[in-house]
């Protein structure tokens, strides 16, 4: 072989060698660089649930915005996030609330949205990471009915107020968030009476019945209370479910007598009445 030739062999030996080398080197160290976290929203449309918010912390905000969950169908939405801990929240039903700090609120006088959520907190020594949400159901709504009917009579000359401890809810616990809560009830357009109680603490709650001033449907003299909070208890209302249990209200004047249904989100459950 010739000396050009052996050069050729000792550049291709090279070549094979050096790839090996580097593979084999001290591993990098990627503590540093980031986690993308992609979130699948796919079980919230399968919930009929077609647009939300997301947001994604750690020990401060990373980022939130809000999304069609139709757009992001079988692909998920990703955003880099630290290794070392870092949090994200899907949020669905937005209306009356504002989200701000980590927080979601409704101020008082404000019905409380009917929010789906799902949150979960992370430590990924990866570079990829997965979410598949699961919207659970974070309000109980409270239907009224008169006497049987989902309608009051025509001349029906009442209105509620419904009054809690906590309006509103931690973004990536969804534990709920103290503050003041009072919305008024009335009949909606099809004559059917819902009101709406966000995650609570405790059964620390009242139903305010009044006569609503001329020209106002949620301002007036309260003439009844109604320990709400106390039926709640009574019957073993549980706030701490994943998915909370809406509750009926049959009110009554003529024997002071409230009744109330306590039920799954689905129709299922019992019923009990309470005299107050």
């Amino acid at each position: 072989m010739t000396a050009y030739g052996h050069i050729i062999l000792r550049i291709a030996l090279l070549a094979a060698v050096l790839p090996g080398a580097a593979a084999c080197s001290v591993k990098e160290d990627r503590t540093e660089c980031p986690v993308y976290v992609t979130v699948l929203t796919d079980r919230f449309v399968q919930r009929g649930l077609n647009e939300g918010t997301l947001s994604f912390a750690s020990d401060r905000p990373i980022k939130q915005e809000a999304v069609n969950f139709l757009s992001l169908l079988h692909r998920g939405y990703t955003q880099p996030c630290p290794r070392e801990y870092a949090r994200a929240a899907v949020i669905a039903g937005l209306e009356n609330a504002t989200v701000s700090d980590g927080r979601l609120t409704v101020g008082p006088g404000e019905q409380a949205d009917l929010i789906w959520a799902y949150a979960e907190t992370f430590s990924v020594n990866a570079d990829a990471y997965r979410i598949d949400a699961e919207p659970h159901k974070q309000y109980c709504l409270v239907k009224f009915t008169f006497d049987g009917s989902s309608t009051a009579p025509p001349d029906y000359p009442w209105r509620f107020r419904i009054k809690a401890e906590c309006a509103g809810m931690d973004l990536y616990t969804l534990e709920p968030v103290t503050g003041f809560y009072s919305a008024p009830v009335g009949p909606n357009a099809v004559g059917e009476w819902f009101g709406v109680l966000p995650r609570q603490r405790s059964n620390n709650m009242q139903l305010e019945i009044f006569l609503p001033e001329q020209g106002s449907q949620t301002a007036g003299r309260t003439e009844y209370v109604v320990d709400l909070g106390k039926a709640f208890e009574e019957k073993g209302y549980d706030w701490t479910l994943e998915d909370l249990k809406d509750i009926e209200v049959q009110v009554g004047f003529v024997n002071a007598v409230v009744f109330v249904t306590v039920s799954d989100w689905d129709g299922e459950g019992g019923n009990w009445h309470v005299e107050i």
